[in-house]
């Protein structure tokens, strides 16, 4: 008897002997090759990176390939720290929480957080659609877009209602010093769509601001993941170190529990 892996056949693919990358170029030490002597990122000493830059700008490096300019810079910072907090009404927080009260390893509570995020209601999940949108849209007045049936992506209700904050957010980003494009003509749209209740929301200021940016839509999901991330990380740890009590529960007083009668209860026991 043969078995089936006899019948397996090579695709002839030949594949990279090494992997390459233009992130990063290392140079190995000289009495281990394992070892790293000098880390270059785009072409930055990653050392000289640690004495000139913010933590946001070498995200905005690993990403786009260059440092920002200075109004990229403002507009990237910014934007971070816009999303930084998700707040504890969202579900990706209460995840968090949850793992940090259940005494999940602290290493795995950030993990959870991020997954929940990552889907499509007040997270992270539309960022990439919206992007490939808004850049398309754009060229045209944001009153083509408002006349359309459907909501436009990045655009719609939370808990049945516009975003107040998100509007807030929006307004705040655009009062820095620089021209926004796509930023504003998300703006512009938002207002537009005000009489139909429709506003806009955060992955819809995330996805016009790394447009603005010059993201590509490919990478809009996992950025606005990783400027929530410290939010969610410092709501799972706080809890980390609170009992189990902490939680919500629903007290006794809230149930009303049916106990059935006498024969009743003798019948379902014979059963």
């Amino acid at each position: 008897m043969s078995s089936a892996s006899a019948n397996v056949r090579s695709r002839g693919e030949k594949f990279t002997p090494r992997i390459e990358t233009k992130i990063t170029r290392e140079t190995s030490a000289a009495h281990n090759p394992f070892l790293v002597e000098q880390c270059r990122m785009h072409g930055y000493d990653h050392l000289e990176l640690i004495d000139r830059c913010e933590f946001s700008d070498v995200i905005f490096l690993l990403l786009r390939g260059e440092l920002p300019e200075p109004g990229e810079r403002r507009l990237f910072r910014r934007l971070s720290i816009a999303l930084i907090n998700p707040g504890p009404r969202h579900p990706a927080t209460q995840a968090s929480i949850t793992a940090g009260v259940g005494k999940t390893l602290t290493v795995n509570v950030l993990p959870i957080a991020l997954s929940i995020f990552g889907g499509e209601f007040d997270g992270a999940g539309g960022v990439e659609q919206a992007m490939r949108y808004y850049r398309r849209a754009s060229r045209k007045p944001a009153a083509e877009a408002a006349a359309a049936a459907n909501p436009p992506p990045g655009f719609g209700t939370l808990y049945g209602d516009p975003d107040t904050y998100a509007e807030k957010l929006l307004r705040h980003l655009l009062q820095g010093d620089g021209e926004y494009r796509i930023l504003d003509w998300v703006r512009q749209l938002h207002e537009l769509l005000r009489p139909r209740q429709l506003g806009i929301l955060k992955a819809g200021i995330c996805a016009a601001a790394l447009a603005d940016l010059g993201f590509q839509p490919r990478q809009g999901n996992s950025l606005m993941q990783l400027m929530a991330a410290p939010g969610l990380l410092a709501h799972g740890l706080e809890f980390a170190n609170k009992p189990l009590t902490s939680m919500l529960f629903e007290p006794d007083s809230s149930y009303e529990v049916e106990y059935p009668a006498a024969g009743e209860q003798a019948a379902a026991e014979q059963t």
